[in-house]
């Protein structure tokens, strides 16, 4: 892993304002790097792009490169935090080591890993590059609203944005760049042993510099032309029978090599969207995911690496194409395996939102939680899905799950968004961009059915033609195949197939998901510690040292040498979660990584000696501000309601055993307060302060008022 150049400057100055949990509409300043959205940007491009804010904005900002692909492309990271701000624990605790005092061999954190932390991924396939547009978008509304709208500035400070635009570097180049739509990552293929490696993929083979489709006539061909406009193929049912003249349809391609075969040596790898180590083994113990074992992508190991050695990531979003939906976990398996509590948090309180953005209907069942057994009564009678049934509720059609609810069955094996969240606790999603219904203005409401695809092709057929100067298809010409004989060359620019357009459109569905994963970053914890007091118990400002020993069943005592002021302190501090979400999801404090929040008393460890209570102590997890709607309202569900104040907190690992875990104190309360106390001996004038260090909600410090 390598980390690209830090540059410091005085960070620009912000008030402070609280952020509203609504869309976050910027007023920002005219961009130092402008960015604009009428064409897809390329990969030479988006690279360009992130050096350039990089250097322009150091102060709050900094690029990182994560790893490299198959064919040797960086994998980028640009973080964006105010550089000043944030502080960790490491850098508040020194480490030590009582076998070697000194010895330094751990990579000392960076101040933003102690801030919230937001991921947004895009261009995990490499040809759903609408994702890569969108965290692009989101990265100008950062740097450009950083210091001119309050709502952005106090996110920049207070939290840490991972802004990857590209996972799979080789798939968007060859997608983009070569115009080969690419899906898969890169491998070194050579499929028909020839010794000769990637030498027979797609071809422009008229030289028009877009690779289209190559129709021709085939008796046994699955397509027929379309009666309703010709340039359009319909693929016919795997028993369907016709009267009409069959073809076939294949990209432009050609026998490259002379071994009679096409495209065996194609450059494209795996799915790298089914090799993340969760679930990637199926239940009979055979692989279910991708690639030759979990993270066995490049492309993968990077991420999987980065969100390890970050573990303040507490939300997460991977950008793919289409659809106009979002899923939000899981897809390989049902939904008993996500807490009732986090099932909450997605469904009344994200998806409530993005659904409100996009302009769709939200279920009653989320706006009116009493409900809930009422509608499960009714579900009851109208559908055979047992877990809508027990929510409550079937989901809308963009915010679901990809698991197979009706089947039992799992969608797919390695997914990134079960990954994070079973294993790390993260609040993740995968959001498949682009619907032409939902995102172009006046686009006709297409009827569900076998007709829906080619109704929804023939009108953007038509939009392109208006709107586009018919640039997003090529009209079919006649070609002699080298191979296949007489047949035409045409069909969807592959550039324009499954993504936004560029325009007005690109842009609109840029706004809208940006302004959906502001709402998220600003339900993050905003832990503060609102009083760090002492009150002196004892105060001797000349005290002396004093050894004690026995000789013949004598005791002395020996007065020694002067050593100053001599206190006990009975310390306070008061922790609080302004936030709306807790530190962690609601299993998150125990998955293996993970820990508790805690709180340090920390000061001159030769001068400091605790009487009562531990150097550092648990908090259990600290909740958010902002009650959950729907968790405390579903007591019928297989969850328990939302704890109360008097319950132990979820996640504070109280089975453990007793009032002490891991050598330390633990606070027994709950909610979004902690109150923690020490009693101390101190001696000499060095400072206390008082540290809150919550993995995933941040770390705070405060030096101790004595009165």
């Amino acid at each position: 892993m390598r980390t690209a150049r830090f540059l410091v400057r005085p960070a620009i100055a912000a008030g402070a304002i609280a952020l509203l949990l609504g869309a976050v509409t910027a007023a920002s300043a005219p961009p130092v790097v402008p960015i604009t959205f009428d064409q897809f940007h390329t990969t030479t491009a988006v690279f360009k792009y992130l050096k350039d804010v990089a250097a322009a904005y150091p102060a709050i900002t900094e690029l990182r490169e994560i790893g490299t692909s198959t064919m040797g492309r960086p994998i980028y990271v640009l973080v964006v935090s105010n550089m000043k701000t944030g502080t960790t624990i490491d850098a508040l605790v020194p480490l030590r080591n009582p076998r070697a005092e000194g010895v330094k061999n751990v990579m000392p954190m960076k101040p933003y890993m102690g801030k919230p932390g937001h991921w947004i991924g895009g261009s995990t396939h490499g040809n759903e590059y609408t994702g890569t547009e969108v965290a692009l978008a989101m990265i100008d509304r950062l740097v450009s609203g950083y210091g001119s709208d309050p709502a952005t500035t106090k996110l920049v400070d207070s939290k840490a944005f991972y802004l990857c635009p590209i996972i799979n570097p080789d798939g968007h180049f060859n997608s983009l760049e070569k115009g080969i739509s690419q899906r898969a990552n890169s491998a070194l293929r050579d499929d028909d042993g020839d010794g000769k490696v990637n030498e027979d993929g797609p071809d422009d083979l008229d030289g028009d510099g877009v690779i289209a489709q190559f129709r021709y006539k085939d008796p046994k061909g699955p397509y027929v032309i379309d009666d309703a406009d010709p340039r359009l193929m319909i693929r016919l049912g795997s028993t369907e029978q016709t009267a009409k003249m069959r073809y076939s349809v294949i990209t432009e391609d050609k026998d490259n090599d002379g071994d009679k075969k096409r495209g065996e040596d194609s450059e494209a790898g795996i799915d790298i969207n089914r090799n993340f180590p969760e679930r990637w083994w199926r239940d009979d113990s055979m692989p279910g995911g991708t690639g030759t074992y979990p993270t066995s992508s490049p492309e993968v190991r990077a991420v999987a690496e980065f969100f390890h050695t970050h573990p303040n990531i507490l939300m997460a979003q991977f950008f793919h194409t289409s659809g106009g939906f979002t899923y939000r976990p899981l897809g390989s398996a049902p939904q008993t395996q996500i807490a009732p509590k986090d099932r909450a948090v997605f469904d009344f309180v994200m998806g409530k939102k993005y659904l409100e953005i996009i302009g769709e209907d939200v279920p009653v069942a989320w706006t009116k939680p009493d409900a809930i057994p009422a509608l499960r009564d009714e579900l009851r009678t109208t559908t055979k899905n047992k877990y809508a049934i027990e929510r409550g509720y079937e989901f809308p059609r963009a915010w679901k799950v990809s698991y197979d609810e009706l089947a039992d069955r799992s969608y797919g094996y390695g997914l990134s968004t079960d990954w994070d969240y079973l294993q790390l606790g993260v609040y993740s999603l995968t959001t498949e961009l682009w619907n032409p219904e939902i995102d172009i203005p006046g686009f006709p409401k297409i009827a569900a059915g076998e007709e829906a695809g080619p109704a929804r092709q023939r009108a953007l057929l038509q939009y392109n033609h208006q709107q586009y100067g018919g640039r997003a298809f090529v009209a079919w010409k006649p070609f002699k195949h080298p191979e296949l004989g007489e047949g035409e060359i045409g069909g969807w620019n592959p550039k324009y197939a499954s993504n936004a357009w560029p325009g007005e459109i690109l842009k609109g569905v840029c706004d809208r998901h940006v302004d959906f994963e502001l709402f998220r970053a600003g339900l993050m914890p905003d832990l503060a510690i609102t009083d760090a007091s002492a009150r002196a118990v004892y105060d001797n400002p000349s005290a002396t040292r004093a050894e004690a020993g026995s000789t013949g069943g004598t005791v002395a005592v020996t007065k020694g040498a002067r050593i100053g002021g001599y206190r006990v302190l009975e310390v306070k501090a008061v922790i609080e979660n302004r936030g709306p979400l807790a530190t962690h999801t609601a299993r998150g404090a125990d998955l293996r990584g993970n820990r508790q929040d805690v709180a340090w008393l920390i000061g001159d460890r030769d001068a400091i000696t605790f009487l009562q209570g531990t150097p550092w102590q648990q908090l259990g997890v600290i909740d958010g501000a902002m009650p959950v709607p729907g968790f405390a309202a579903s007591p019928g569900g297989r969850g328990a309601p939302a704890a109360s104040a008097a319950s132990p907190p979820q996640g504070r690992g109280g089975g453990r055993g007793g009032g002490r875990a891991g050598g330390s104190t633990q606070v027994r309360e709950g909610g979004a307060r902690r109150t923690v106390t020490w009693l101390v001996a101190v001696t000499g004038s060095a400072p206390l302060r008082v540290v809150v260090s919550s993995q995933k909600g941040g770390t705070h410090v405060a030096t101790v008022k004595v009165q």
